[in-house]
C-alpha cells in the first residue's frame, strides 16, 4: 500500500482534511464491500499536525492528529490542506518547510488543497511553474509569490510529483486524479461511483466570483472603480475617465492595470457579468432580459462574453445554479 500523510492546521476547512482522507481510505474497500467482495485497499492513510498536537478546524472541531510530522521518516504522498494564517503556522512551526522539501527530495508526491497553496509555494518548489488555489485569495498569492505563475481557472494542476487545486471541494477532485494516477483509472472510477462524486471536472471558473480588487494603494484607480462600478451599464468612456484624471488614456490604461490586474474593459466586463450572474441566479428573467439590464445591446456578445468569463453559457448558468430559467 502506498502511504499517505494528510496534514492539517489552525483554522483548516476539515473538509480539506477529512475529504482527501476518506476518498484514500476507502480505495479498494468501499466498492468491494458493495460488491461482496474482500477489500484491497490501496492506501495506508496517516493524518499529522505539524506538532503532533491537535488542530482546531473553522468549524472549531478540534482534530487529533496520529501523530506528528516528525515521526514521519518517509511517506509516498503529502496532502496539506487549506491554510489561512500561513505567517503564524511559519513561526510557530519552522520545521514544516524542510520537512516538506526533505520529503520531495526522498521522492514523495506534494499536493495542496485551497490556500494550502500557499505552504507548498513557501517550499520554493512552484517556482516558475503554475499553480491554482480558491480564487478568493488570488491577489493575495500572486503579491506573496510573484515566482509563481497563477492559472486560476483550473480545478487542479499536476507537475509531475507536485500538485495545487482550488478550493475545498476540489481537493476531492484531485484526490480522485490522484486514486487514478496511482492506483489506475479503474480504481478511481469506483471510488468515484461508490462516493457519489464526479470524475474529470477541471475548472473553478463557474463557481469563481470576480475579486474586485481595492487594497493596491492607488487612490486615483479607486475613483475610477467606483465611478465604473456606478456606471457598469453604460458604455466606457476611456477619454471621459481619463480628462478626469487628467492623464492620457495610454497612461489611465496602464496605471488601471498595474493596480487591479486588468484592464479598464475587462474590468467592465467583469462587473457585467457579476451582475449577470446574481440576475440569472434569481431565475426570474430570461437571458434577454438580463443582457439588456447588465449594459449589452446584443445579446450574442454577451454569451460569448459570459462564455469567457464563466465557462458555461448563460442557460447552463442559470440551471446549475437557479436550477430553473428561460433563455
Amino acid at each position: 500500500m502506498k502511504k499517505v500523510t494528510i496534514i492539517g492546521f489552525y483554522n483548516s476547512m476539515a473538509t480539506t482534511i477529512f475529504g482527501p482522507m476518506d476518498i484514500f481510505n476507502q480505495a479498494g474497500r468501499l466498492w468491494n464491500r458493495v460488491n461482496n467482495s474482500p477489500g484491497t485497499p490501496f492506501f495506508d492513510v496517516v493524518l499529522a499536525s505539524c506538532d503532533g498536537e491537535p488542530v482546531k478546524c473553522t468549524n472549531n472541531i478540534r482534530v487529533t492528529p496520529h501523530c506528528g510530522i516528525e515521526e514521519i521518516r518517509s511517506t509516498d504522498l503529502i496532502i496539506l490542506a487549506s491554510a489561512t494564517y500561513i505567517r503564524e503556522i511559519l513561526e510557530k512551526n519552522p520545521g514544516l518547510i524542510p520537512w516538506i522539501r526533505r520529503q520531495y527530495d526522498q521522492g514523495a508526491h506534494v499536493a495542496s488543497i485551497c490556500t494550502g497553496a500557499f505552504l507548498l509555494a513557501e517550499t520554493g518548489l512552484l517556482n516558475g511553474l503554475s499553480a491554482t488555489l480558491h480564487w478568493g485569495f488570488v491577489d493575495e498569492f500572486r503579491k506573496r509569490y510573484p515566482g509563481v505563475r497563477l492559472d486560476q481557472d483550473r480545478m487542479f494542476i499536476d507537475h509531475g510529483r507536485l500538485y495545487c487545486s482550488a478550493g475545498v471541494n476540489a481537493g476531492m477532485d484531485l484526490s480522485l486524479y490522484l486514486v487514478e494516477k496511482l492506483c489506475g483509472r479503474k480504481a478511481a472510477l469506483e471510488s468515484a461511483r461508490t462516493m457519489i462524486l464526479d470524475l474529470g471536472r477541471t475548472s473553478q471558473t463557474p463557481y469563481a466570483g470576480f475579486v474586485f480588487s481595492r487594497n493596491h494603494g492607488d487612490p486615483m484607480v479607486m475613483e475610477v472603480q467606483k465611478n465604473m462600478e456606478a456606471h457598469y451599464k453604460e458604455t466606457l468612456d476611456y477619454d471621459r475617465l481619463a480628462g478626469e484624471c487628467r492623464m492620457s488614456r495610454r497612461s489611465l490604461e496602464r496605471r488601471f492595470r498595474q493596480a487591479t490586474g486588468v484592464t479598464p474593459l475587462v474590468y467592465l466586463q467583469q462587473l457585467r457579468i457579476e451582475n449577470a450572474k446574481r440576475l440569472l441566479e434569481e431565475g426570474i428573467r430570461n437571458v434577454n432580459e438580463i443582457a439588456w439590464e447588465v449594459g449589452y445591446e446584443d445579446v450574442s456578445f454577451f454569451r460569448k462574453v459570459f462564455v469567457r468569463l464563466t465557462g458555461l453559457r448563460p442557460r447552463e448558468y442559470q440551471q446549475r445554479f437557479a436550477g430553473y430559467g428561460h433563455e
